[in-house]
């Protein structure tokens, strides 16, 4: 069939968002209560890599262990299983536990989406790793302040390590069809597009949720012996970083899948327009 205007527009209204059903998970972590509808990735036989998560002063502390995604390597993620698009929220503040900033590197903390896998340590296989995660943090050199994006693609990661605020910063992950599109908003500042990740590959249902990793020079030791670390941890333990998650927020997308990714791609479409107004609202 020939593409036209006319076609691609068919597509985008063929394929509006469903009704917002998942808004309801969102929370603003007002006491320990809100864990409660979180699931945990700890799969049976692996160490947990984190401190079991809390909920202190209103707000979700995520804090680490020497761990990472990386790979095969994993390590601590709380989600939601989310069928279909979504636009996934979270206001996150990530420090060290006595700096500003983190001073061990690749400690990072945000946003996690990730293929459904049903593991434990008798039965994992390598290569069958499919995700992806937008986090803040400090990456290389450690204690200046960085945004992580990482895509892994049956356990092969590719990563960017990019300039990053340091507070408090909302970071979001939109998602329509295959294309993945990662935004950022610091403090007082507006919501500015980072990346679009293109993924055919991940399936309609997947994990969407939070995580947070830290001092990957304590877990490069063994690498790659990742059932070793799965079900160890890492040989040596520096892990510095704390992650302070004021909210989560995920809802519907206005708008369905459009086979353009880029939202400022020429708007000879209204879609196009209403798709990046849509990612960029609250």
């Amino acid at each position: 069939m020939k593409t036209t205007v006319a076609s691609i527009a068919l597509v985008a209204s063929a394929t509006l968002a469903q009704a917002d059903d998942i808004s309801a998970l969102s929370t603003t972590f007002d006491d320990a209560s809100a864990l409660e509808a979180w699931s945990e990735h700890l799969p049976d036989g692996f160490t947990r890599k984190w401190q079991e998560p809390r909920v202190e002063d209103g707000r979700l502390v995520l804090q680490p262990v020497s761990s990472g995604w990386f790979e095969d390597n994993q390590a601590g993620h709380l989600y939601h299983q989310i069928s279909g698009d979504f636009i996934a929220t979270t206001r996150i503040e990530v420090t060290g536990i006595e700096a500003d900033l983190p001073q061990t590197s690749f400690s990072l903390a945000g946003l996690f989406v990730r293929a459904p896998r049903e593991v434990s340590a008798a039965t994992w296989i390598p290569g069958q790793e499919n995700w992806l995660f937008f986090s803040i943090g400090t990456a290389a050199p450690a204690g200046e302040p960085h945004y992580e994006l990482k895509t892994t693609t049956n356990s092969l990661s590719t990563l960017q390590i990019l300039p990053a605020p340091t507070g408090s910063v909302d970071l979001r992950i939109a998602r329509h069809g295959e294309i993945f599109t990662l935004l950022t908003r610091p403090a007082g500042q507006e919501w500015e597009v980072v990346e679009q990740i293109i993924r055919p590959d991940l399936p309609l249902v997947l994990n969407v949720g939070l995580t947070a990793y830290a001092d990957y020079d304590s877990v490069a030791p063994i690498y790659p012996n990742f059932q070793l670390y799965n079900t160890e941890g890492a040989p040596t333990e520096n892990a510095d970083l704390i992650a302070h998650v004021d909210s989560f927020n995920i809802r519907r997308p206005a708008t369905g899948r459009l086979p353009i990714a880029n939202i400022d791609a020429p708007a000879f479409l209204d879609v196009i327009a209403q798709r990046r107004d849509d990612v960029m609202a609250d």
